[in-house]
């Protein structure tokens, strides 16, 4: 019994040091795109960014084409998680969902350097068709993943008529202006605030609903 107790606990402590090498590998993977571009980022390198072996890196991706196919999940991943953790405590104990805070917390986060990778990856899959078709595949699952969450996260905005165009401005609005390079200046300073102004007057017909009602309606649907 014991022997059987000692050999469950190493498979475990195996496993968790394996995931943790991966994540390594992989955030070390993101932080090369960064600094060195998509083209200059090779395994080597990687390895050498994560503090592994040649060999931990292989064990893991066998080939640049499962590391990159395994980043790219990893960067949506990432992104998903910073935009539903920030979101939510922007509307931490709200009775109606803070539109302003929320527009302003997620231009925040696409002046990340998670953003600009991802903008990077999108750029550089034009003439890299393996990274297009992993673009691709990549993308048609974090959209289902990020219109799920979004709802969640604002269950009273999405029970208005304008649920999905306001998602939409929203999103190309602040994206375009992050993939222009307008982080900061005077664009941002006009167009921030028409963008909080223009969302309170589509979402008008649910001004009156709260949160928690809003929610319950959406569980019980």
């Amino acid at each position: 019994m014991k022997a059987e107790n000692v050999r469950v606990t190493d498979k475990t402590w195996q496993q968790t040091k394996s995931e943790n090498t991966r994540t390594a590998i992989l955030d070390a993977t993101l932080d090369c795109f960064y600094e060195l571009g998509y083209g200059n980022t090779t395994t080597e390198k990687v390895a050498k960014q994560a503090g592994v072996s040649r060999g931990a890196m292989l064990h893991h991706f066998p080939s640049r084409k499962t590391l990159i196919r395994a980043a790219v999940m990893h960067l949506n991943q990432k992104r998903l998680w910073l935009y539903e953790e920030t979101e939510r405590r922007v509307n931490e104990n709200a009775r109606h969902t803070r539109i302003g805070d929320g527009i302003d917390a997620y231009w925040d986060q696409l002046k990340s350097p998670l953003f600009t990778v991802f903008h990077e990856l999108c750029v550089a899959a034009r003439t890299d068709e393996d990274l297009r078709d992993v673009m691709t595949t990549a993308r048609k699952g974090i959209d289902q993943s990020w219109r799920r969450v979004t709802a969640n996260l604002f269950p009273d905005l999405a029970l208005s008529d304008e649920w999905l165009t306001g998602n939409l401005v929203t999103l190309y609005l602040l994206e375009g202006m992050a993939m222009r390079g307008d982080a900061h200046g005077q664009i941002p300073g006009v167009i921030l605030p028409w963008l909080k102004n223009q969302l309170l007057e589509m979402f008008d017909d649910v001004r009156e609903v709260e949160r928690v009602t809003a929610r319950q309606s959406n569980d019980g649907d």
